[in-house]
């Protein structure tokens, strides 16, 4: 019988075997920590995504809802009789504009067979008389997909799981200059945009608010995909955009950059609702990730002796020693002061107390 090493290709089998080189490499070259830390920089970087997590989540849920409420609400004057503005406004909208930006030529089927019905001007048609497509949007392509999943689930696809189903990709699409017009107002743009964001900076168009948006996408897939979201590359001083062959090196300045978009998020999310933001903050969803997001979280990580901060347990009397008890069993304690909980603390970090 062969020995166990053998089945598992050797005992020299390590976890990076199951992580990319280039995965790892940047903790070495742009955070510029030692070989020996970079698995617990890793794990790290994994707390820090899940602290982030519940700001996206908040910001994309706040902007999803802001539309919705806004389009039925205060619907645009030029819309009616060219797209629904009532609850199905997500599959009407998305249809409207592929009718309109799509050149017939390529948006129907035409029909070709002797069997195939068809329309006057030849494109083939459905069972019900309705054109069948052979290009769709982008928008369109995601609300086939969340109706789709939904279905599957057993579930009917009404407008409101459609639009709970769609990706933060459908939503900062409808924030670009696609979906404005600044005519007849047929659009969302800028008929909704004092609705939509009533906080803006004052100023801000469409455009600017787009833009806004679109840096946090960029972030947002980087946490999706299971990157590093504190790895950051310089910003063109001309357009702008992003430069890939410059990255950012350090903790301090990576953790610096990822603070920033983290209060771009906060102040997001208070364009469009002020309560919303303050509700976040009153549960104080935040000190985890501020707190992560800094070269002591890090160091946390890799080398907590390094941490200045510090309480010498044998001078620390019944209270600290009562604290590591209960930390030790991996459950919460409350320090309280007058009376009042001030703050609750619990194991969170790969750190094991001895």
């Amino acid at each position: 019988m062969p020995r166990m090493s053998t089945i598992f290709w050797g005992r020299e089998m390590t976890v990076q075997r199951y992580i990319t080189t280039e995965r790892l490499d940047i903790y070495k070259k742009n955070l510029k920590v030692k070989p020996s830390q970079v698995m617990a920089a890793y794990h790290w970087n994994k707390a820090l995504a899940g602290a982030l997590l519940p700001a996206m989540q908040c910001l994309e849920v706040t902007l999803r809802n802001a539309l919705n409420t806004a389009i039925q609400s205060f619907p645009p004057a030029g819309a009616k009789g060219l797209w629904d503005t009532n609850t199905n406004w997500v599959t009407s909208l998305p249809k409207y504009m592929g009718d309109t930006r799509i050149n017939p030529a390529e948006r129907f089927q035409r029909a070709r067979a002797p069997k195939d019905r068809r329309d006057a001007a030849g494109y083939k048609l459905d069972k019900w008389g309705n054109r069948l497509l052979a290009r769709t949007l982008t928008e369109e392509n995601l609300v086939t997909m969340a109706k789709s999943q939904i279905s599957k689930e057993g579930k009917k696809p009404t407008p409101d799981r459609i639009i709970a189903g769609l990706t933060f990709g459908f939503w900062t699409t409808l924030l670009t200059d696609m979906y404005e017009d600044n005519q007849s107002d047929r659009l969302l743009w800028p008929a909704l945009t004092s609705y939509v964001f009533p906080n803006a900076p004052a100023g801000y168009t469409r455009a600017d608010i787009c833009k806004a948006f679109f840096q946090i996408k960029e972030l947002r897939n980087r946490l999706s995909h299971h990157e590093a979201v504190w790895k950051f590359h310089q910003r063109d001083p001309v357009t702008g955009k992003t430069d890939y062959s410059k990255p950012v090196y350090g903790t301090q300045a990576s953790c610096s950059l990822l603070r920033k978009h983290y209060d771009d998020i906060l102040d997001m999310i208070g364009w469009m609702s002020p309560d919303r933001k303050a509700n976040f903050l009153s549960h104080s969803a935040n000190l985890r990730f501020y707190a992560l997001c800094s070269v002591d979280g890090l160091n946390s990580y890799i080398a907590p002796e390094k941490i200045k901060a510090q309480i010498k347990v044998s001078r620390g009397g019944k209270g600290i020693n009562r604290l590591i008890k209960i930390l030790e069993k991996n459950e919460f304690i409350r320090i309280v002061k007058e009376g009042q909980t001030v703050l609750t603390i619990g194991t969170d970090n790969s750190i094991l107390i001895q």
